[in-house]
């Protein structure tokens, strides 16, 4: 077995496995970080299609709270990313329709809390006036 000598004459005999002890709980740990930015990102992205679908149903013109509220948590439910959905609608002329939830946590006892509102004029139809 070869010993590489440095230029002032000392060994570097087991400098790759300390420099690889350091190196990859650190890569590690930015993989992790990265994923769970993607779940984050994810989650978002459910909880707001989740909110618009509930707003499309309660903004519709035979459309309800409880028809849109309904809509928005069979959506989120139905995707597994979003954990623990509750969704909320209000507003009178003006729909708010709101979507919580919990990110997927690859450490334990982290939550990650999500939120979406989206927002629209509920729709209504009107005769023309005289011109």
């Amino acid at each position: 077995m070869k010993v590489l000598e440095r230029a002032d004459g000392r060994r570097d005999k087991g400098s790759a496995t300390v420099a690889t002890a350091i190196t990859f709980p650190v890569v590690g740990l930015l993989f992790l970080a990265l994923a769970q930015a993607v779940m984050v990102s994810v989650a978002r992205d459910v909880a707001q299609a989740a909110a618009e679908e509930g707003l499309r149903v309660a903004r519709a013109r035979q459309g309800s709270f409880a028809g849109g509220r309904a809509a928005a948590a069979s959506f989120a439910r139905d995707e597994p990313i979003l954990e623990a959905p509750d969704v909320t609608v209000s507003g009178a002329n003006t729909i708010t329709v709101r979507v919580v939830g919990r990110a997927p946590s690859l450490l334990p006892g982290v939550n990650i809390g999500v939120s979406q509102t989206v927002r629209g004029a509920r729709e209504r139809f009107t005769t023309p006036g005289p011109t």
